[in-house]
């Protein structure tokens, strides 16, 4: 019997010790999930509440994880969600949340956010739905063990960073506005040349169109147009007083009388 007795006892401590390791990280520290590194989005509203609307899952290993799944969207909001305006609301609603065993080695989890935003008088409003799933399988470990379930839940916030800010890039960039409080323009502040405080932006300058009756700079009848007629700069030999038909634009062809010039011999040398 007492043999009996002891080899009970070592099973049952043998046992214990096995769970033990299975779960080595029961007295390991997890840090909090942190998102303060990742850009804020910025929404023109005055303020933004938070709510957790998750049911309860009686088989969900969301309790035993160091950080459960609500907890962690509820951070993520704090931290990336910042009411830049002077009017309105905006409503975090977290639909589901959870982590479960789906088998032998594999967890799973899931994520239902909605964001819901409304002006002053409830007259201009917004929504955006994000739900993310994810599964993890620990292999030869023990899958409900803490590191594990915390390992989940950073994968599944990973996705969930980036679906949200997607979908309220996709549907809600009316109410995106920068630190300031400025609203986005297509997602980002448009460039533009700014003129004296309080005035209107100043427009790029550009070069008019010429007209059908103006001619380009630089073409030949411009240049033609612009140079006057050359003075000739010795007397003439028909008219050296020059002629009173010089003002008009097209001279006169005259002939001299006859006996006054000479013509020059069509010889260009002289035969000795």
């Amino acid at each position: 019997m007492r043999v009996r007795y002891w080899t009970g006892l070592s099973a049952l401590v043998l046992s214990l010790g096995m769970a033990a390791c299975s779960d080595g990280d029961a007295d390991q520290t997890f840090p909090p999930l942190d998102y303060s590194y990742l850009s804020q989005i910025h929404l023109n509203v005055a303020s933004i509440n938070v709510q957790d609307e998750a049911p309860a899952a009686p088989d969900s290993l969301s309790a035993k994880a160091p950080v459960a799944p609500d907890q962690a969207l509820k951070a993520m909001a704090n931290q990336r969600l910042v009411a830049s305006g002077t009017s309105g609301k905006a409503d975090f609603i977290i639909k589901q949340a959870y982590l479960n065993r789906a088998g032998d080695n594999v967890v799973t989890g899931a994520m239902d956010v909605q964001l819901n935003v409304a002006d002053a008088g409830n007259q201009h409003t917004g929504f955006v739905h994000a739900r993310i799933t994810h599964k993890l399988d620990a292999g030869d470990r023990d899958p409900t063990s803490r590191k594990e379930l915390y390992t989940l839940t950073s994968q599944m916030m990973q996705d969930m960073n980036v679906e949200l800010e997607f979908q309220i890039r996709k549907k809600l960039l009316s109410w995106m506005t920068d630190a300031a409080g400025t609203p986005l323009v297509n997602g980002g502040i448009q460039q533009q040349t700014l003129g004296a405080p309080g005035t209107e932006p100043v427009a790029a300058p550009t070069t008019p169109a010429l007209s059908s009756t103006e001619t380009a700079p630089g073409s030949a009848t411009s240049e033609k147009a612009a140079v006057p007629a050359a003075t000739p700069s010795a007397p003439d030999a028909i008219f050296p007083t020059g002629s009173d038909t010089e003002a008009t634009t097209t001279a006169t062809q005259h002939s001299p009388q006859p006996g006054i010039l000479k013509l020059p011999s069509t010889d260009s040398t002289e035969t000795h």
